[in-house]
């Protein structure tokens, strides 16, 4: 009996390995630092290195995610993660989910967090695999600048919306990155719109962040020797332009005319693969710097 339940325990445990070995599943970010409240987005690399073709995302539960701190204790769970579509992943192929996991649990406070991430394979009755687990850390970062101004409530009669643009900075990958965070009320509830990563700036100098009259943030900072990046943001944080500037001689400055337009004077504007609105390659060529403060938006029609 004994040596029954020896062959029983064997035969479960190669069971469970070879079906560990069909998938390499790999979960991976970006980067291994965020600020709070920033998008944490997780790529899941699925690879069937078997000779059949496995299905999955077949079920509400295919997948299920958990997160701790540094001390092991659970972080607060918001929700789960949308279930998606059915996947055949053929032999020899790779498939890649992504998943946004800010949301689904709360990343609001600095600490270290771990990820982890079961899969379960329907098709192997229900073979559950276990993902190696993704670390991160949750930098407060440095306030460089700060703006608060209230917004036009959405419904006519309401008071006005409050809110609160700030400019941090932290590391990642080795460079300094500039965030905007856009925090305020809607109603009687206070929210956070969102946390834009800005890109790499220049460990000198200091940004420029202004308002125009239609309630449209601008942020103006220098990335590299001779270029800077201008950006525009709406009230609920979404990007709504992104640019880039380079200059001769002196730097440029972001400016507020006597109408209270906000625009760029003494830099000329390059045309990138990266713009936002994205350029058409057979318009991407400089153009000059204006002679007085230009809106962005009147260069970018010229």
């Amino acid at each position: 009996m004994r040596r029954g339940y020896i062959f029983l325990w064997v035969g479960c445990f190669l069971s469970l390995n070879v079906h560990a070995q069909l998938l390499q599943v790999t979960m991976t970010t970006d980067r291994k630092n965020f600020l709070p409240n920033q998008a944490v987005v997780v790529k899941l690399t699925v690879t069937n290195v078997s000779s059949l073709n496995v299905i999955l995302a077949d079920g509400e539960d295919w997948i299920q995610f958990s997160a701790h701190d540094g001390r092991g204790i659970p972080v607060l769970r918001n929700g789960n993660p949308p279930r998606g579509k059915s996947v055949l992943v053929e032999n020899g192929k790779r498939h890649v989910w992504t998943f946004q996991l800010a949301p689904i649990f709360d990343f609001s406070k600095p600490g270290v967090f771990t990820i982890h991430a079961r899969i379960k394979i329907r098709q192997f009755n229900n073979f559950i695999l276990d993902v190696k687990p993704l670390k991160f850390q949750v930098v407060a970062g440095v306030k460089i600048a700060e703006m608060r101004r209230g917004v036009a409530p959405r419904q006519v009669g309401q008071p006005p919306d409050l809110r609160t643009y700030t400019l941090r900075s932290t590391r990642v990958h080795g460079r300094t990155h500039l965030f905007l965070r856009v925090e305020g009320t809607l109603g009687n509830e206070m929210r956070i719109y969102n946390v834009l990563d800005l890109g790499r700036k220049v460990p000198f100098g200091k940004p420029q962040m202004e308002m125009d009259p239609k309630g449209v943030t601008h942020v103006f900072f220098q990335f590299y020797a001779k270029n800077f990046r201008y950006y525009q943001v709406d009230a609920q944080g979404q990007l709504l332009v992104r640019q880039t500037y380079f200059f001769h001689k002196y730097p440029p400055a972001l400016v507020r005319g006597d109408d209270g337009r906000v625009g760029i004077t003494g830099a000329h504007r390059e045309l990138m693969k990266d713009d936002f609105p994205k350029v058409p390659d057979r318009k991407r060529t400089s153009i000059g710097a204006p002679s007085r403060p230009v809106s962005p938006n009147l260069l970018l029609k010229k």
